[in-house]
Parts: structure tokens; C-alpha cells; sequence
């Protein structure tokens, strides 16, 4: 790919946090320089973009994205398509992280791995989980670690269920074991080796993690327990786990009638002792959201939309809360705890991946990814 200097000038930029208005040089995919000004005499040939009125903000990483869609849990028909690179810049994501849900049959690893491959050649930044809601893990090359280890942009395992009727009832024993080959996996690889962990709707909730962390041996940051805000009992378990140390992943989607919404999530989990920067925020975007009555018959289904990302960003600013704290959840929180070190932030060094906003409205008016800029409206 032919990379064309580029310097955005005079725009208002958020890191996550507020640096003013500046100029920025992208080349190369990168953000090679930020200044107060920056010449464009000393790079003949470069394309100035004016920015006056723009906001600049990182561009968000959906860590919980069925890329090829899900399995539907209603019968073939039901199976859900993969979603497509314009979605997601359309939705301003531009980091990604894929993985499976509850079909590892029809949806396979292989699939997923082929579809990563395609949204980076076509400039998203992608990565993968092994793995899927069962135990024990189904794999790639018939090992955790050699997954993690060997394949590029396998980073962890996930989502695996807990506490959900479809899960496979995985014992605390076995939680430890996988850790420990993700925590190794990780050491060789010098990648995250985390463990996404749906958590369902059943009456043990994050017990088999507090269980298993409660060995000395097994450390609670390699555990990203999920849907956290999928009902208010399960978000106050949530905030005793973030006291013990913990990360906790919400649902951007929060269509069922259970769900508290994000900005509301964020409000009681720091007022009872959570850190902001233990909190992501993910689309669960291509995945169903199955009903089913009280004998656990499917009833019905809607599917997950990254548009949601977008939605929960202006509904936290909306309430109040800060920008830079807004952001945390979508962007830096996210790259932090994935040992995603090319992105998350603006700053010098790292990928071109940004969200240009209208200063007034406060909407999407361009997006950056991999340092081209695409003009939309959205």
C-alpha cells in the first residue's frame, strides 16, 4: 500500500485525554509527529487537511465482535452473517477483536481466522481469540498455547462461558488449568493471554472465577468476565469483583429489558470502588441476543449492532461525564489490558486511528484508519 504524507492541521485533539488544538503529521499508517505547527514547506508534496472545528479522538477497539456472525441458537436460519469492513468504520471502530460464541460447529476457527486476515488487509486492526463457550477449548493447531504462541493474531482464548445453560459447566479446577496455559502462552509470546468469560444469566455469576483466583497462583487480570451489565445483580457482583483487583467488560448493546445501560454502569461501579481503568465496553456486535421462555425453549432473536459504540460514547457525555472518561472504556482501557500497543492512544508512534468529530454536534464527520482518512456521513 502506497502511504501519502498527510498533515491534519489545527485540530482539537483528545488522547483520551485533552491536549488541545494541534497539528499532526501521519505517514507510513502512523502518527509520526504532533506540535503546535507543523510546516508543510518541510514535506513537499504533503496533503494538508484543514481541521478548523474538528475534534480528534482514538479510534474505538470493539474487543467482542462476532465477525462472522453468530450462531443464531434458533436452527440453521438463524445463523448470522459477517459483518463487513464499512460497518465498522462506519461505527468508528477500527480496532477489532473476534472471536466465537456458542457455535463452534458451523462457526469455525478457521473461518474466523480467515476473516481477521481480511479486515487487516483491509486496514482494521484485527485480532482473534481461540476458543469458543465450550471447555474444553476447541483450537486452531490442538493446543491453547501453540495457538496463541505460533498464530499472529490469536491473542487469548474466549469467550467461554460460566454460569449459562449453554455453557459446559467448566469446574474451578479447570478455569485454573486454562489460565495457567494462557499465562505461559502469554510469557512465550509476549501477548496478553487473557480469558474473555461470558457470564450467563445463572444464580452463580462470578462465583467460579472468585473461586479460582483465590489460588495465589492464579492471577485475576488474566480473567475479562463479560455482559457485567447484563442485569443489576450480576453489575454489583461485577463491583465486588473490581474491588478484589479485577477488569470487567460491559455490553454496549443493552436492548434486553434487564440490562443497565452503560453510562448508568460506569456511574455505580466507580462510586463503589472501581477503577475507570479496569472498565471496557464492547458491541458483542453480530452476536445474538437470543429469548427463551422458563423452560430454556428459544423464543425469539435480535442481533447485536456496533452502532452501539457510537450511541454509548455521546450518551455517557450526555450524562455528564467527561470526555476523557468516556473514552477510557472504548479506546486506551481496552489496548491497556489486551497488550494492544500500537493503538488506543494518540500520540507519536502508534496507528493513525482516529474519529474526527463536528467541534458543535458532536457527530462523526471523517475517520481515520491506518492513516486514510475517509469523509462520511453518518
Amino acid at each position: 500500500m502506497l502511504f501519502m504524507i498527510k498533515i491534519l492541521k489545527k485540530v482539537e485533539i483528545y488522547t483520551p485525554m485533552y491536549s488541545g488544538k494541534k497539528d499532526l503529521l501521519i505517514a507510513g499508517g502512523c502518527i509520526e509527529r504532533i506540535a503546535n505547527n507543523i510546516e508543510s514547506s518541510t514535506f513537499p508534496g504533503s496533503v494538508i487537511e484543514k481541521m478548523d472545528g474538528k475534534i480528534a479522538i482514538p479510534g474505538f477497539i470493539d474487543g467482542h465482535v462476532h465477525v462472522i456472525g453468530g450462531g443464531g441458537e434458533g436452527g440453521f436460519t438463524s445463523r448470522i452473517s459477517e459483518i463487513q469492513t464499512s460497518k465498522l468504520l462506519g461505527c468508528g471502530i477500527t480496532t477489532v477483536i473476534g472471536l466465537l460464541g456458542t457455535d463452534s460447529i458451523t462457526k469455525s476457527l478457521i473461518s474466523l481466522f480467515a476473516k481477521i486476515q481480511a479486515l487487516r488487509e483491509d486496514g482494521i486492526n484485527a485480532y482473534m481469540m481461540t476458543g469458543s463457550y465450550q471447555y474444553p477449548v476447541r483450537t486452531i493447531t490442538g493446543s491453547i498455547e501453540r495457538d496463541i504462541v505460533l498464530l499472529d493474531p490469536v491473542i487469548g482464548v474466549g469467550e467461554l462461558a460460566i454460569s449459562d445453560h449453554r455453557s459446559s459447566s467448566i469446574t474451578v479446577d479447570e478455569i485454573k488449568k486454562l489460565s495457567q496455559e494462557c499465562r505461559v502462552a502469554s510469557m512465550l509470546s509476549n501477548k496478553s493471554g487473557k480469558v474473555i468469560v461470558h457470564v450467563g444469566k445463572s444464580s452463580g455469576m462470578l462465583s467460579p472465577l472468585i473461586e479460582a483466583v483465590s489460588d495465589d497462583e492464579i492471577s485475576i487480570n488474566i480473567f475479562l468476565p463479560t455482559h457485567i451489565n447484563r442485569n443489576r445483580k450480576l453489575l454489583e457482583n461485577g463491583a465486588e469483583w473490581m474491588k478484589m483487583g479485577g477488569f470487567v467488560d460491559l455490553t454496549a448493546d443493552t436492548t434486553s429489558g434487564e440490562s443497565v445501560k452503560i453510562k448508568d454502569a460506569i456511574k455505580y461501579l466507580t462510586e463503589n470502588g472501581g477503577d475507570i481503568d479496569h472498565i471496557l465496553v464492547s458491541s458483542d456486535a453480530q452476536g445474538s441476543i437470543p429469548s427463551f421462555d422458563e423452560k430454556g425453549n428459544f423464543l425469539s432473536m435480535n442481533i447485536s449492532d456496533c452502532a452501539v459504540m457510537f450511541k454509548t460514547f455521546k450518551e455517557c457525555i450526555g450524562s455528564g461525564m467527561s470526555i476523557e472518561d468516556a473514552l477510557k472504556p472504548l479506546t486506551v482501557n481496552v489496548a491497556n489490558f489486551f497488550k494492544l500497543k500500537n493503538t488506543g492512544i494518540l500520540e507519536e508512534n502508534r496507528r493513525a486511528d482516529m474519529i474526527l468529530l463536528d467541534r458543535q454536534t458532536f457527530e462523526m464527520s471523517s475517520i481515520m484508519v491506518n492513516g486514510e482518512l475517509y469523509h462520511q456521513n453518518l
